[in-house]
Protein backbone atom coordinates (compact mmCIF):
# COMPACT_ATOMS: atom_id res chain seq x y z
CA UNK A 1 0.00 0.00 0.00
CA UNK A 2 1.41 3.36 -1.05
CA UNK A 3 0.81 5.69 1.91
CA UNK A 4 1.60 8.77 -0.13
CA UNK A 5 -1.19 8.17 -2.65
CA UNK A 6 -4.02 7.49 -0.20
CA UNK A 7 -7.12 9.70 -0.23
CA UNK A 8 -6.86 10.65 3.43
CA UNK A 9 -9.69 13.16 3.33
CA UNK A 10 -12.06 10.43 2.19
CA UNK A 11 -10.90 8.14 5.03
CA UNK A 12 -11.28 10.99 7.53
CA UNK A 13 -14.79 11.78 6.31
CA UNK A 14 -15.76 8.09 6.57
CA UNK A 15 -14.68 7.95 10.20
CA UNK A 16 -16.55 11.17 10.97
CA UNK A 17 -19.62 9.68 9.29
CA UNK A 18 -19.38 6.62 11.56
CA UNK A 19 -18.97 8.81 14.64
CA UNK A 20 -22.04 10.96 13.91
CA UNK A 21 -24.26 8.20 12.48
CA UNK A 22 -23.40 4.80 13.96
CA UNK A 23 -22.42 5.63 17.55
CA UNK A 24 -25.80 7.27 18.42
CA UNK A 25 -27.50 4.04 17.30
CA UNK A 26 -25.57 1.87 19.77
CA UNK A 27 -27.93 0.75 22.50
CA UNK A 28 -27.56 -2.69 24.02
CA UNK A 29 -30.25 -4.78 25.75
CA UNK A 30 -30.14 -4.50 29.52
CA UNK A 31 -28.26 -7.27 31.34
CA UNK A 32 -28.33 -7.85 35.07
CA UNK A 33 -24.59 -7.87 35.63
CA UNK A 34 -21.93 -5.63 37.09
CA UNK A 35 -18.64 -4.26 35.81
CA UNK A 36 -15.60 -2.83 37.65
CA UNK A 37 -14.92 0.90 37.87
CA UNK A 38 -11.59 2.23 39.18
CA UNK A 39 -11.86 4.98 41.79
CA UNK A 40 -8.20 4.95 42.88
CA UNK A 41 -4.87 3.36 41.93
CA UNK A 42 -5.60 0.30 44.06
CA UNK A 43 -9.37 0.39 44.43
CA UNK A 44 -12.29 -0.56 42.18
CA UNK A 45 -16.02 -0.82 42.77
CA UNK A 46 -18.67 -2.90 41.05
CA UNK A 47 -21.23 -0.91 39.06
CA UNK A 48 -24.40 -1.74 37.19
CA UNK A 49 -23.83 -2.57 33.54
CA UNK A 50 -24.14 0.54 31.33
CA UNK A 51 -25.96 -0.51 28.18
CA UNK A 52 -26.62 3.03 26.88
CA UNK A 53 -23.77 5.50 27.26
CA UNK A 54 -20.62 3.42 27.59
CA UNK A 55 -21.04 1.63 24.22
CA UNK A 56 -21.37 5.01 22.51
CA UNK A 57 -18.41 6.76 24.08
CA UNK A 58 -16.05 3.77 24.00
CA UNK A 59 -16.79 3.29 20.31
CA UNK A 60 -16.05 6.99 19.86
CA UNK A 61 -12.71 6.53 21.67
CA UNK A 62 -11.64 3.76 19.27
CA UNK A 63 -12.74 5.74 16.23
CA UNK A 64 -10.88 8.83 17.44
CA UNK A 65 -7.70 6.77 17.90
CA UNK A 66 -8.08 5.58 14.30
CA UNK A 67 -8.73 9.18 13.29
CA UNK A 68 -5.51 10.34 14.95
CA UNK A 69 -3.50 7.70 13.07
CA UNK A 70 -4.95 8.79 9.72
CA UNK A 71 -4.46 12.47 10.56
CA UNK A 72 -0.84 11.72 11.41
CA UNK A 73 -0.35 9.97 8.08
CA UNK A 74 -1.98 12.86 6.19
CA UNK A 75 0.24 15.40 7.93
CA UNK A 76 3.30 13.21 7.27
CA UNK A 77 2.71 12.36 3.61
CA UNK A 78 0.48 15.17 2.36
CA UNK A 79 2.36 17.94 4.21
CA UNK A 80 -0.88 19.15 5.79
CA UNK A 81 -0.54 21.94 8.36
CA UNK A 82 -3.04 23.97 10.35
CA UNK A 83 -2.61 27.73 10.45
CA UNK A 84 -3.42 29.33 13.81
CA UNK A 85 -6.75 31.15 14.02
CA UNK A 86 -9.16 32.14 16.77
CA UNK A 87 -11.01 28.83 16.58
CA UNK A 88 -8.08 26.44 16.96
CA UNK A 89 -6.29 28.71 19.46
CA UNK A 90 -9.44 28.91 21.60
CA UNK A 91 -10.08 25.17 21.53
CA UNK A 92 -6.40 24.45 22.28
CA UNK A 93 -6.42 26.71 25.33
CA UNK A 94 -9.75 25.19 26.42
CA UNK A 95 -8.13 21.77 26.10
CA UNK A 96 -5.03 22.90 28.01
CA UNK A 97 -7.08 24.08 30.98
CA UNK A 98 -9.09 20.84 30.88
CA UNK A 99 -5.82 18.91 31.22
CA UNK A 100 -4.65 21.14 34.10
CA UNK A 101 -8.04 20.81 35.78
CA UNK A 102 -7.71 17.02 35.58
CA UNK A 103 -4.20 16.74 36.97
CA UNK A 104 -4.81 19.17 39.83
CA UNK A 105 -8.14 17.62 40.75
CA UNK A 106 -8.66 15.90 44.10
CA UNK A 107 -10.59 13.24 42.18
CA UNK A 108 -8.02 12.17 39.61
CA UNK A 109 -9.54 8.93 38.33
CA UNK A 110 -13.02 10.44 38.15
CA UNK A 111 -11.57 13.35 36.16
CA UNK A 112 -9.83 10.98 33.75
CA UNK A 113 -12.72 8.62 33.02
CA UNK A 114 -15.75 10.64 34.10
CA UNK A 115 -18.62 9.71 36.36
CA UNK A 116 -20.19 6.32 35.59
CA UNK A 117 -23.11 6.70 33.18
CA UNK A 118 -21.83 10.21 32.29
CA UNK A 119 -18.23 9.44 31.18
CA UNK A 120 -17.31 13.07 30.46
CA UNK A 121 -13.77 12.91 31.79
CA UNK A 122 -10.54 14.10 30.20
CA UNK A 123 -10.49 11.24 27.67
CA UNK A 124 -13.91 12.29 26.43
CA UNK A 125 -12.90 15.94 26.13
CA UNK A 126 -9.87 14.84 24.11
CA UNK A 127 -12.27 13.07 21.76
CA UNK A 128 -14.51 16.15 21.46
CA UNK A 129 -11.60 18.45 20.61
CA UNK A 130 -10.15 16.03 18.05
CA UNK A 131 -13.55 15.62 16.39
CA UNK A 132 -13.84 19.42 16.15
CA UNK A 133 -10.34 19.87 14.74
CA UNK A 134 -10.84 17.04 12.24
CA UNK A 135 -14.21 18.30 11.00
CA UNK A 136 -13.03 21.91 10.87
CA UNK A 137 -9.58 21.61 9.34
CA UNK A 138 -9.41 18.28 7.50
CA UNK A 139 -12.71 18.41 5.59
CA UNK A 140 -11.89 20.69 2.69
CA UNK A 141 -14.15 19.44 -0.08
CA UNK A 142 -17.83 20.12 -0.50
CA UNK A 143 -18.69 16.52 -1.41
CA UNK A 144 -17.38 15.21 1.91
CA UNK A 145 -19.27 17.89 3.85
CA UNK A 146 -22.49 16.94 2.05
CA UNK A 147 -21.87 13.22 2.63
CA UNK A 148 -21.48 13.71 6.39
CA UNK A 149 -24.75 15.67 6.55
CA UNK A 150 -26.52 13.15 4.31
CA UNK A 151 -25.65 10.17 6.51
CA UNK A 152 -26.37 12.18 9.64
CA UNK A 153 -29.92 12.64 8.33
CA UNK A 154 -30.26 8.92 7.55
CA UNK A 155 -29.19 7.98 11.09
CA UNK A 156 -31.45 10.65 12.62
CA UNK A 157 -34.39 9.36 10.59
CA UNK A 158 -33.88 5.83 11.94
CA UNK A 159 -33.65 7.16 15.49
CA UNK A 160 -36.75 9.31 15.00
CA UNK A 161 -38.80 6.38 13.74
CA UNK A 162 -37.65 4.27 16.69
CA UNK A 163 -38.45 7.12 19.08
CA UNK A 164 -41.98 7.45 17.71
CA UNK A 165 -42.52 3.68 17.93
CA UNK A 166 -41.32 3.89 21.51
CA UNK A 167 -43.72 6.77 22.17
CA UNK A 168 -46.60 4.52 21.14
CA UNK A 169 -45.42 1.61 23.29
CA UNK A 170 -43.61 -0.40 20.61
CA UNK A 171 -40.18 -0.62 22.26
CA UNK A 172 -38.40 -3.82 21.27
CA UNK A 173 -35.26 -3.34 23.42
CA UNK A 174 -35.17 -4.46 27.04
CA UNK A 175 -34.46 -1.38 29.14
CA UNK A 176 -34.07 -2.83 32.63
CA UNK A 177 -35.90 -2.21 35.90
CA UNK A 178 -34.49 1.24 36.68
CA UNK A 179 -36.88 3.16 34.40
CA UNK A 180 -40.27 3.51 35.97
CA UNK A 181 -42.34 5.50 33.51
CA UNK A 182 -41.03 6.53 30.12
CA UNK A 183 -44.02 7.85 28.21
CA UNK A 184 -41.70 10.40 26.63
CA UNK A 185 -39.65 9.10 23.70
CA UNK A 186 -35.89 8.85 24.04
CA UNK A 187 -34.89 6.33 21.33
CA UNK A 188 -31.33 5.15 22.10
CA UNK A 189 -30.30 8.21 24.12
CA UNK A 190 -31.42 7.00 27.56
CA UNK A 191 -33.25 10.22 28.40
CA UNK A 192 -35.85 12.34 26.55
CA UNK A 193 -33.90 15.55 27.18
CA UNK A 194 -30.80 14.10 25.53
CA UNK A 195 -32.79 12.82 22.56
CA UNK A 196 -34.36 16.25 22.14
CA UNK A 197 -30.95 18.00 22.13
CA UNK A 198 -29.86 15.67 19.36
CA UNK A 199 -32.93 15.85 17.15
CA UNK A 200 -33.17 19.64 17.50
CA UNK A 201 -29.71 19.90 15.91
CA UNK A 202 -30.67 17.88 12.83
CA UNK A 203 -34.10 19.52 12.63
CA UNK A 204 -32.56 23.00 12.36
CA UNK A 205 -30.19 21.70 9.68
CA UNK A 206 -32.84 19.99 7.55
CA UNK A 207 -35.37 22.82 7.83
CA UNK A 208 -32.99 25.37 6.28
CA UNK A 209 -32.14 22.95 3.48
CA UNK A 210 -35.87 22.41 2.88
CA UNK A 211 -36.55 26.15 2.68
CA UNK A 212 -33.66 26.88 0.35
CA UNK A 213 -33.80 23.85 -1.92
CA UNK A 214 -34.94 24.51 -5.47
CA UNK A 215 -34.98 20.86 -6.49
CA UNK A 216 -38.51 19.52 -5.93
CA UNK A 217 -37.50 15.97 -5.08
CA UNK A 218 -34.87 17.10 -2.58
CA UNK A 219 -37.30 19.67 -1.17
CA UNK A 220 -39.87 16.93 -0.54
CA UNK A 221 -37.21 14.74 1.09
CA UNK A 222 -36.04 17.53 3.38
CA UNK A 223 -39.65 18.42 4.17
CA UNK A 224 -40.41 14.79 5.04
CA UNK A 225 -37.42 14.29 7.31
CA UNK A 226 -37.94 17.71 8.92
CA UNK A 227 -41.48 16.62 9.79
CA UNK A 228 -40.16 13.33 11.13
CA UNK A 229 -37.54 15.10 13.27
CA UNK A 230 -40.13 17.55 14.58
CA UNK A 231 -42.45 14.68 15.51
CA UNK A 232 -39.64 13.02 17.45
CA UNK A 233 -38.87 16.32 19.20
CA UNK A 234 -42.48 16.67 20.29
CA UNK A 235 -42.56 13.02 21.40
CA UNK A 236 -39.71 13.75 23.83
CA UNK A 237 -41.85 16.45 25.52
CA UNK A 238 -38.66 18.43 26.21
CA UNK A 239 -38.97 22.17 26.65
CA UNK A 240 -35.31 23.25 26.52
CA UNK A 241 -34.72 21.87 23.02
CA UNK A 242 -37.99 23.41 21.80
CA UNK A 243 -36.80 26.78 23.14
CA UNK A 244 -33.47 26.33 21.32
CA UNK A 245 -35.23 25.44 18.07
CA UNK A 246 -37.65 28.35 18.50
CA UNK A 247 -34.82 30.88 19.03
CA UNK A 248 -32.88 29.70 15.96
CA UNK A 249 -36.10 29.79 13.90
CA UNK A 250 -36.88 33.35 15.01
CA UNK A 251 -33.35 34.45 14.03
CA UNK A 252 -33.74 32.73 10.66
CA UNK A 253 -37.09 34.43 10.05
CA UNK A 254 -35.68 37.83 11.07
CA UNK A 255 -32.89 37.55 8.50
CA UNK A 256 -34.82 35.96 5.65
CA UNK A 257 -38.39 37.21 6.00
CA UNK A 258 -38.37 38.58 2.42
CA UNK A 259 -37.21 35.28 0.99
CA UNK A 260 -39.75 33.44 3.14
CA UNK A 261 -42.49 35.81 2.00
CA UNK A 262 -41.57 35.11 -1.62
CA UNK A 263 -41.71 31.36 -0.90
CA UNK A 264 -44.75 31.52 1.33
CA UNK A 265 -46.31 28.33 -0.07
CA UNK A 266 -43.56 25.98 1.16
CA UNK A 267 -43.38 27.90 4.46
CA UNK A 268 -47.12 27.52 5.07
CA UNK A 269 -47.04 23.83 4.14
CA UNK A 270 -44.29 22.92 6.60
CA UNK A 271 -45.82 25.16 9.29
CA UNK A 272 -49.21 23.47 8.89
CA UNK A 273 -47.59 20.02 9.03
CA UNK A 274 -45.74 20.97 12.24
CA UNK A 275 -48.95 22.26 13.84
CA UNK A 276 -50.83 19.06 12.96
CA UNK A 277 -47.99 16.91 14.31
CA UNK A 278 -47.89 18.90 17.54
CA UNK A 279 -51.61 18.59 18.23
CA UNK A 280 -51.76 14.89 17.34
CA UNK A 281 -48.83 13.91 19.57
CA UNK A 282 -49.82 16.30 22.35
CA UNK A 283 -53.37 14.95 22.44
CA UNK A 284 -52.02 11.39 22.47
CA UNK A 285 -50.29 12.17 25.76
CA UNK A 286 -53.26 14.00 27.28
CA UNK A 287 -51.76 17.43 26.55
CA UNK A 288 -48.81 16.73 28.83
CA UNK A 289 -46.44 18.73 26.62
CA UNK A 290 -48.72 21.77 26.47
CA UNK A 291 -48.99 21.70 30.26
CA UNK A 292 -45.19 21.61 30.55
CA UNK A 293 -44.82 24.58 28.21
CA UNK A 294 -47.40 26.63 30.13
CA UNK A 295 -45.70 25.61 33.37
CA UNK A 296 -42.43 27.04 32.05
CA UNK A 297 -44.07 30.42 31.45
CA UNK A 298 -45.67 30.30 34.91
CA UNK A 299 -42.27 29.60 36.47
CA UNK A 300 -40.67 32.56 34.70
CA UNK A 301 -43.53 34.81 35.81
CA UNK A 302 -43.27 33.56 39.40
CA UNK A 303 -39.55 34.34 39.53
CA UNK A 304 -39.65 37.71 37.77
CA UNK A 305 -42.84 39.15 39.27
CA UNK A 306 -42.98 37.74 42.79
CA UNK A 307 -41.27 39.74 45.54
CA UNK A 308 -41.12 36.77 47.91
CA UNK A 309 -37.67 35.49 48.85
CA UNK A 310 -38.63 31.88 48.13
CA UNK A 311 -40.01 32.62 44.66
CA UNK A 312 -37.39 30.38 43.02
CA UNK A 313 -38.27 27.48 45.31
CA UNK A 314 -41.96 27.90 44.52
CA UNK A 315 -41.35 27.72 40.77
CA UNK A 316 -42.42 24.40 39.30
CA UNK A 317 -39.10 23.46 37.70
CA UNK A 318 -36.15 22.67 39.95
CA UNK A 319 -33.63 23.99 37.41
CA UNK A 320 -33.85 27.48 38.86
CA UNK A 321 -33.04 26.06 42.28
CA UNK A 322 -30.07 24.20 40.79
CA UNK A 323 -28.78 27.46 39.30
CA UNK A 324 -29.25 29.25 42.61
CA UNK A 325 -26.98 26.76 44.39
CA UNK A 326 -24.61 26.26 41.44
CA UNK A 327 -23.62 29.83 40.58
CA UNK A 328 -21.68 30.44 43.85
CA UNK A 329 -19.60 27.32 43.08
CA UNK A 330 -18.06 29.13 40.11
CA UNK A 331 -16.00 31.27 42.47
CA UNK A 332 -14.85 28.61 44.95
CA UNK A 333 -12.26 27.14 42.55
CA UNK A 334 -12.32 29.70 39.74
CA UNK A 335 -9.05 28.86 37.95
CA UNK A 336 -9.11 25.08 37.42
CA UNK A 337 -12.42 23.99 38.89
CA UNK A 338 -12.75 20.63 40.61
CA UNK A 339 -11.95 18.43 37.61
CA UNK A 340 -14.01 17.09 34.70
CA UNK A 341 -17.30 15.42 35.67
CA UNK A 342 -16.93 16.10 39.41
CA UNK A 343 -19.94 18.38 39.85
CA UNK A 344 -21.59 16.03 42.35
CA UNK A 345 -18.62 16.47 44.70
CA UNK A 346 -19.22 20.23 44.78
CA UNK A 347 -22.98 20.59 44.83
CA UNK A 348 -24.68 21.21 48.26
CA UNK A 349 -27.01 18.22 48.19
CA UNK A 350 -28.17 18.63 51.78
CA UNK A 351 -29.53 22.15 51.27
CA UNK A 352 -31.06 21.20 47.93
CA UNK A 353 -32.82 18.12 49.27
CA UNK A 354 -34.36 20.09 52.12
CA UNK A 355 -36.61 21.66 49.47
CA UNK A 356 -38.01 18.30 48.37
CA UNK A 357 -41.50 18.24 49.80
CA UNK A 358 -41.97 14.54 49.14
CA UNK A 359 -38.90 13.65 51.22
CA UNK A 360 -37.02 12.26 48.20
CA UNK A 361 -33.22 12.43 48.12
CA UNK A 362 -31.59 13.47 44.86
CA UNK A 363 -27.96 13.21 43.78
CA UNK A 364 -27.25 16.11 41.42
CA UNK A 365 -24.31 15.33 39.13
CA UNK A 366 -24.85 17.99 36.45
CA UNK A 367 -25.64 21.72 36.64
CA UNK A 368 -28.34 21.42 33.93
CA UNK A 369 -26.60 24.34 32.27
CA UNK A 370 -23.62 23.40 30.14
CA UNK A 371 -21.81 26.69 30.74
CA UNK A 372 -22.17 26.48 34.51
CA UNK A 373 -21.00 22.87 34.33
CA UNK A 374 -17.82 23.83 32.47
CA UNK A 375 -17.08 26.80 34.75
CA UNK A 376 -17.55 24.80 37.94
CA UNK A 377 -15.69 21.65 36.91
CA UNK A 378 -13.04 22.95 34.47
CA UNK A 379 -12.66 26.51 35.74
CA UNK A 380 -13.50 29.97 34.46
CA UNK A 381 -10.57 30.20 32.00
CA UNK A 382 -11.76 27.00 30.28
CA UNK A 383 -15.27 28.46 30.14
CA UNK A 384 -13.89 31.73 28.74
CA UNK A 385 -12.03 29.97 25.89
CA UNK A 386 -15.05 27.78 25.14
CA UNK A 387 -17.23 30.89 24.91
CA UNK A 388 -14.58 32.58 22.75
CA UNK A 389 -14.76 29.63 20.36
CA UNK A 390 -18.55 29.88 20.23
CA UNK A 391 -18.36 33.66 19.81
CA UNK A 392 -16.20 33.30 16.70
CA UNK A 393 -18.50 30.59 15.32
CA UNK A 394 -21.39 33.02 15.87
CA UNK A 395 -19.46 35.89 14.27
CA UNK A 396 -18.76 33.90 11.10
CA UNK A 397 -22.25 32.42 11.19
CA UNK A 398 -23.93 35.83 11.11
CA UNK A 399 -21.62 36.74 8.22
CA UNK A 400 -23.02 33.69 6.41
CA UNK A 401 -26.59 34.87 7.06
CA UNK A 402 -25.80 38.28 5.56
CA UNK A 403 -24.08 36.68 2.57
CA UNK A 404 -27.03 34.38 1.93
CA UNK A 405 -29.40 37.37 1.94
CA UNK A 406 -27.40 38.87 -0.90
CA UNK A 407 -26.30 35.74 -2.75
CA UNK A 408 -27.97 32.33 -2.71
CA UNK A 409 -25.13 29.85 -3.10
CA UNK A 410 -24.70 26.25 -1.97
CA UNK A 411 -21.91 27.05 0.50
CA UNK A 412 -23.88 29.95 2.01
CA UNK A 413 -26.93 27.68 2.41
CA UNK A 414 -24.94 24.93 4.11
CA UNK A 415 -23.15 27.40 6.38
CA UNK A 416 -26.48 28.93 7.39
CA UNK A 417 -28.00 25.50 8.06
CA UNK A 418 -25.02 24.42 10.17
CA UNK A 419 -25.06 27.72 12.04
CA UNK A 420 -28.77 27.33 12.84
CA UNK A 421 -27.93 23.93 14.34
CA UNK A 422 -25.26 25.56 16.52
CA UNK A 423 -27.69 28.24 17.72
CA UNK A 424 -30.27 25.59 18.57
CA UNK A 425 -27.84 23.52 20.61
CA UNK A 426 -26.11 26.42 22.39
CA UNK A 427 -29.46 27.89 23.47
CA UNK A 428 -30.67 24.45 24.56
CA UNK A 429 -27.44 24.10 26.57
CA UNK A 430 -28.59 26.96 28.80
CA UNK A 431 -31.09 24.50 30.30
CA UNK A 432 -29.60 21.12 29.45
CA UNK A 433 -26.37 19.19 29.84
CA UNK A 434 -23.61 17.85 27.65
CA UNK A 435 -23.82 14.07 27.31
CA UNK A 436 -21.70 11.55 25.45
CA UNK A 437 -24.64 10.43 23.32
CA UNK A 438 -25.07 13.92 21.78
CA UNK A 439 -21.90 15.99 22.32
CA UNK A 440 -19.78 14.23 19.62
CA UNK A 441 -22.41 15.20 17.05
CA UNK A 442 -22.45 18.80 18.27
CA UNK A 443 -18.64 19.10 18.20
CA UNK A 444 -18.65 17.66 14.67
CA UNK A 445 -21.30 20.20 13.58
CA UNK A 446 -19.28 22.94 15.27
CA UNK A 447 -16.25 21.85 13.26
CA UNK A 448 -18.22 21.70 10.01
CA UNK A 449 -19.14 25.36 10.57
CA UNK A 450 -15.43 26.11 10.45
CA UNK A 451 -14.94 23.82 7.43
CA UNK A 452 -17.66 25.42 5.31
CA UNK A 453 -16.46 28.91 6.26
CA UNK A 454 -12.93 27.99 5.13
CA UNK A 455 -14.30 26.49 1.89
CA UNK A 456 -16.16 29.70 1.11
CA UNK A 457 -13.13 31.87 1.94
CA UNK A 458 -10.97 29.76 -0.35
CA UNK A 459 -13.59 29.90 -3.10
CA UNK A 460 -13.79 33.70 -2.85
CA UNK A 461 -9.98 34.02 -2.86
CA UNK A 462 -9.79 31.97 -6.06
CA UNK A 463 -12.16 34.27 -7.93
Amino acid sequence: MNLKSQNYEKLISLILIVIVTVTPLLYFPYFEKGEPYRIDFDKTVLLRYDNIYKPKIYTTYYLVVLLVIILGLKIRYKKKSIKPDINNISVTLFFLFTILSTFFSNHFFRSIYGKPFRWEGLITYISYVLIFITAGYFIAKRKFLKSIIKYLFISASILSVYGLLQFYGLDFIKRGPIRENWQRAFATFGNPNFAASYVAIVLSLSLVLYIYNGNKIRMYIYGLISSLFFAFLIATSTRSALVGFFVSTIIFIAFFYRFLRNNIKKVLIITLIFIIIFFILDSDQQYYYSDRIFEMFRDVKTITVSEEQNAIERAGTLRFVLYKYSIPLLFEKPILGSGPDTFDYRFPHREYNKLMQDGSLYLVDKAHNEYLQIGITLGLPALLFYLLLLANIYKNGFKALKKLKNQVSELNIYHTALFMAVITYTVTALFNISVVSVAPIFWAVLGLNVAVYRMREQSENNI
